[in-house]
């Protein structure tokens, strides 16, 4: 679909854990919701992980920015739901009848090259030898603490922008220790999973998140997740230029396109 001439890709849930197509029209706005925060939130985390690169002079891939989105809903009046919807009119008007603020909510996102570069997975993030991997190694890491260890970005991927170098990041998931940021959200579990396959590197360091806060390899063998990744409130790893260490709160999937 375009949008002041502008080609954009409409989505919404079919699937949530309960099986295909059993998703709800309220459902699918909560849902929708929520990964509209995730983008917000993640592109949030972002700019303090850049700012903190730049305060730090440690080298990161600065190409990397996080998807926009507009939520938009059909306006149903003398027409029926569109086919895409797969929601019928009746389906509607019960919707209605029960909750009268229900809507046909769909996400429109920029269409963007079908280039997918992958960085981890819903409960794995592997690790990276190149600039761009290794920068969302360190992004992954470094929002965990910078949020109060209170939530992870996984399932990391990024398209390519046309017309520049931007790596958009979209369909992104966060694990919570609420485990109530939407789908692919495991909780304590999820974020355990994950940081078990991190080990911090030079960016890691360089970033000065805190000695206690590094996942560090000894002897060949890793530390545990968690181990050196307690505390948020730790010294610089050694590099002095005047920076006090940042403590703050938190800020606080099945899809198809159309």
């Amino acid at each position: 679909m375009l949008l002041n001439g502008v080609p954009y890709v409409a989505k919404r849930f079919f699937e949530i854990g309960n099986g295909r197509d059993i998703v709800s029209i309220d459902e699918n706005t909560a849902q929708l919701t929520n990964e509209m925060s995730r983008l917000a939130q993640g592109q949030w985390f972002l700019d303090k992980f850049y700012e903190r690169a730049e305060e730090t002079e440690t080298r990161v891939s600065s190409d990397f920015t996080f998807s926009t989105g507009i939520l938009a809903q059909e306006t149903i009046g003398e027409r029926e739901p569109s086919a895409a919807s797969a929601v019928t009119l009746q389906d509607f008007l019960e919707s209605t009848s029960r909750s009268p603020s229900s809507a046909i909510t769909w996400l429109l996102e920029p269409l963007r090259a079908s280039t997918i570069e992958r960085w981890s997975g819903t409960l794995d993030h592997p690790m990276h030898a190149d600039k761009p991997g290794k920068t969302m190694d360190a992004f992954m890491h470094f929002s965990y603490i910078y949020s109060q260890r209170s939530r992870l970005f996984a399932d990391l991927q990024s398209q390519s922008a046309s017309g520049n170098r931007a790596s958009i990041l979209f369909d992104v998931m966060t694990h919570t220790v609420a485990q109530d940021s939407g789908v692919g959200d495991h909780g304590l579990t999820g974020i355990t999973a994950v940081l078990a396959g991190h080990i911090c590197d030079t960016m890691c360091e360089g970033l000065e998140m805190g000695e206690e806060n590094l996942i560090l390899a000894t002897d060949g063998k890793k530390k545990k997740a968690g181990e050196k990744c307690k505390g948020t409130k730790g010294k610089g790893t050694g590099k002095s230029r005047g920076k006090q260490q940042d403590r703050v709160e938190s800020s606080d999937e099945g899809e198809t396109s159309e």
